[in-house]
């Protein structure tokens, strides 16, 4: 922190007077210098006359012995020079005289130094009495200093007042000084702080032609220009004021209904949540619901129907909510009602209130009359969570249990029936299932297809398992990963991987007279995977009709146009076709016409108890014939024992699997 003052003026004066003083200063301690090697001097002059007038004048005495004589002398003496004492001791070392104010010890010259006081105000010498080359005796003698420090004081007082003066007289000049000069700049500053607060301005006086004239005239020009500019700026601050508040609204609001967005609604959650933390007797409740069937209402009569929808929906809604409570748009068909301090009661109360708000709007689309139904769920906070992804999750597993049981209804939130975790469960086999891919870690089982009336494997049927990365050696089996395949569509991924690899194993076994490979119905509307069939077929220059396609009876009643479609695609690639699961559907016969399969492999649930059940035994005999009449051949799967084959047999099956005939692995057994 600096001791200097803030405005360039304060500075100037303050440096320039502690110039001064350091200046005064040094000539002050030059003349007490100077003063006080000049009394030393004097003094020592003094001394030198001292010792010569009294060896003069005591010489004589000394000589005769005239005691008295030096004792008169020496009293006189010390009157008249200011001297605080004066001993003489002859040649024998004894005190003959003296003078002095008080008694004075001793009396040899020895004892006398010895108990004499010191004085820092006096100083002691001592004068040889001798005439001639011969010593009479020694004069001690003790000078007092106290008008040399007088005379030192009252220079020193001297000197420090005409400092004083010189430092008062100097800054008083330098202060006018500076203040004269720096008018200007001073002008500058106050102008300045005055302008930064906003102040009126008033142009300032004493431009000229010097440096700070100059700067003067200059400052009034920008200071002129920015005045004018701050009354701009004034005159737009409503408009900015409204413009702000504009984009406030815009950051907060739904820009079709008005609402409060997903990031307003946000904020008030956490908001909410905050007080719930604070202790048990905070609560509140969530409403998540969407309009039942808008999609539909948009795709028929366009969008515009659909925003009058929404609006409408929209302020229906408002009006029943309270203030205290919040209604929001989270974007497209799906609102919320943040109710803070709401129970279970309360919750359940509002949401049978909207629900039949709803219902009841009435709309003429294009002549049509059409009425409005939402699907709502709730969740209570705590009870259902202590987080905003908790409970706006929860809220939205209650308004699908509401969809599951109908629509048009509201349901609480109830964690036996929320499916998240299964969902969960999905989004991770997803995952496995493309790092699978990506590692290399599907592979191909193969189990035979067998002749019922020789036993001899026709041909083979190619089964995807995946390497558990968890156990290497352990395989996971179809069951485990197709369904979340089919699912999150990853099985479009399988099904091309299989294709790939199946012919590449019909490349490797010239030998092998067919394989079977299954391809979902996922699959069949698929673009392009006819075309990557033959392009791969091509690519390993395998014959056509060494690959058979099997296809799930049950999934090509499901699409059964685009399963007719590729199943002619296959035929004209050359390819055979195997309706897989057949018997499963109700009307299976009657879709044989338009399902140009080659082979028909009867479910296994007519084949496990075959032996045991003449129900089944009439199915299988009914379909065996419809298939020797349409000229196809016909596959039993699941058998399971000697006895079900030999009634397969009789009934004239062409082929069968299972594990009585022989098992999936790893490779194919040459036949």
């Amino acid at each position: 922190m600096t001791l200097l003052p803030r405005s360039l003026r304060g500075r100037l004066i303050v440096l320039t007077v502690i110039v001064e003083v350091v200046m005064i200063s040094a000539i002050l301690w030059n003349s007490q210098r100077l003063a006080e090697t000049h009394l030393l001097q004097q003094f020592e002059l003094r001394r030198a006359e001292t010792s010569r007038l009294m060896r003069a004048a005591l010489a004589p005495a000394m000589a005769q012995h005239d005691y008295a004589a030096v004792s008169e002398i020496l009293n006189d003496a010390r009157q008249l020079q200011g001297m605080s004492y004066l001993v003489m001791f002859d040649d024998e070392d004894r005190r003959i005289a003296s003078a002095a104010a008080s008694e004075l010890p001793g009396q040899s010259a020895l004892e006398f130094l010895s108990g004499l006081p010191e004085d820092a105000s006096r100083m002691d010498f001592h004068i040889a009495m001798e005439i001639e080359g011969r010593q009479y005796g020694e004069l001690l003698i003790g000078l007092d200093l106290h008008f040399l420090n007088t005379a030192r004081r009252d220079i020193l007082t001297q000197n420090i007042l005409l400092a004083l003066f010189g430092i008062l007289l100097t800054t008083a000049v330098l202060t006018a000084i500076a203040l004269w000069l720096t008018r200007h700049l001073s002008a500058l500053s106050s102008a300045s702080r005055a302008l930064a607060q906003g102040d009126r301005f008033s142009p300032l006086p004493g431009g000229g032609g010097d440096d700070i004239g100059r700067v003067v005239t200059a400052f009034n020009a920008m200071a002129a220009a920015l005045h004018a500019r701050m009354e701009e700026l004034e005159a737009a601050e409503l408009t900015q004021r409204e413009l702000a508040e504009r984009l406030l609204y815009m950051a907060e609001s739904d820009p079709l209904t008005g609402l409060a967005n997903r990031a307003r609604f946000s904020a008030e959650l956490e908001r909410a949540l905050e007080h719930v933390h604070r202790g048990p007797e905070h609560h509140g409740a969530l409403l998540y619901f969407d309009i039942d069937e808008f999609k539909t209402i948009n795709d028929t009569f366009g969008h515009r129907a659909g925003d009058n929808v929404l609006l409408r929906a929209a302020n229906t809604i408002a009006k029943i909510v309270r203030a205290d409570e919040m209604l929001a748009r989270l974007g497209g068909d799906e609102f919320v009602i943040l109710a803070p301090g709401a129970d279970r009661a309360g919750a359940q109360a509002l949401a049978e209130r909207i629900v039949n708000a709803v219902r009841s709007i009435a709309f003429d689309f294009s002549g049509h009359q059409l009425g409005l139904t939402i699907s709502l769920g709730i969740a209570l906070f705590p009870e259902h969570g202590d987080s905003s992804e908790n409970i706006v999750s929860h809220a939205d597993a209650a308004m699908y249990q509401a969809k599951s049981s109908g629509k048009n209804c509201w349901r609480i939130y109830r964690p036996d029936l929320d499916d998240s975790e299964q969902m969960l469960h999905q989004l991770g086999w997803n995952d496995r299932i493309q790092r699978a891919l990506d590692e290399r870690r599907l592979v191909l089982h193969f189990q035979g297809i067998h002749s019922v009336r020789t036993g001899a494997v026709a041909h083979y049927e190619a089964l995807v398992r995946m390497i558990d990365p968890d156990s290497p050696d352990s395989l996971l089996m179809p069951g485990n990963f197709i369904p979340a395949a089919e699912k999150s569509g990853r099985i479009l991924d399988i099904d091309r991987w299989v294709i790939g690899d199946a012919i590449r194993v019909l490349a490797e076994e010239p030998e092998l007279p067919a394989l079977a490979i299954n391809i979902s119905a996922r699959s069949f509307g698929e673009p392009g995977l006819a075309e990557l069939i033959r392009s791969k077929l091509a690519a390993f220059e395998v014959e056509p009709q060494r690959l058979i396609v099997e296809l799930t009876e049950t999934g090509a009643l499901a699409n059964i146009h685009d399963a007719e479609a590729f199943m002619d695609d296959l035929h004209r690639l050359g390819c055979t076709v195997c309706l897989d699961d057949f018997g499963v559907g109700f009307s299976s016969f009657a879709y044989l016409k338009q399902l140009p399969a080659d082979v028909l492999k009867i479910d296994g649930m007519f084949i496990r108890n075959l032996a045991d059940d003449p129900s089944d035994q009439v199915f299988v005999r009914a379909i065996v014939e419809v298939a020797r009449g349409l000229g196809k051949k016909t596959v039993a799967e699941f058998v399971g024992s000697d006895q079900t084959l030999e009634i397969l047999r009789g009934l004239g099956v062409d082929y069968a699997q299972g594990y009585y005939l022989s098992r999936p692995e790893a490779v194919i057994r040459p036949t």
